[in-house]
């Protein structure tokens, strides 16, 4: 009985996270030109401080957008995955199976940018792999970023 309530909590879940990862994805097709994501520690590696890690990927997207490059903002997401998510205990996989792995099956997502410390993450080594694996063009940044992101935007934009 137990393993029957938690087996549907578990669907519960994958279900909200499958229908907001939708969501994500009606929002990035109204962005303009190539859609690009960054990736980078949250929850395990980078700075061991999940304060720390939001801040350097949300700064990251904020000087992005300002100069016109066209993000998926996975940080708005944020707070309603960890409600979703407030009753799974582990690593939180059905959030890279329910929620990255739709949105970048889309083809929505032009390349996937990672920053420094992303092989520290346990979820920035998946979606490095599976991007991958789907030919979704990935790059690393090294810094000063937001010389390298137009570097690498103009590069995606305009496909040689």
């Amino acid at each position: 009985m137990n393993s029957q309530r938690l087996t549907t909590k578990s669907a519960g879940a994958e279900k909200s996270l499958f229908e907001l990862a939708l969501q994500a994805i009606k929002e990035i097709e109204v962005k303009k030109g190539s859609v690009i994501q960054f990736c980078g520690p949250i929850s395990t590696g980078g700075f061991g401080n999940i304060d720390e890690n939001i801040e350097c990927i949300s700064s990251t997207i904020q000087a992005a957008e300002k100069i016109g490059i066209p993000v998926f903002n996975q940080m708005a997401y944020e707070r309603r995955m960890d409600l979703i998510l407030e009753n799974h205990t582990g690593y939180d996989y059905p959030l890279l199976e329910f929620f990255y792995k739709p949105i970048l099956e889309s083809g929505k997502i032009g390349a996937l940018l990672f920053l420094p410390l992303w092989e520290t993450s346990v979820g920035s080594k998946w979606e490095h792999d599976f991007a991958k694996s789907i030919n979704i063009p990935v790059f690393y940044l090294e810094g000063p970023f937001i010389v390298e992101i137009r570097t690498i935007y103009e590069k995606i934009k305009s496909p040689s």
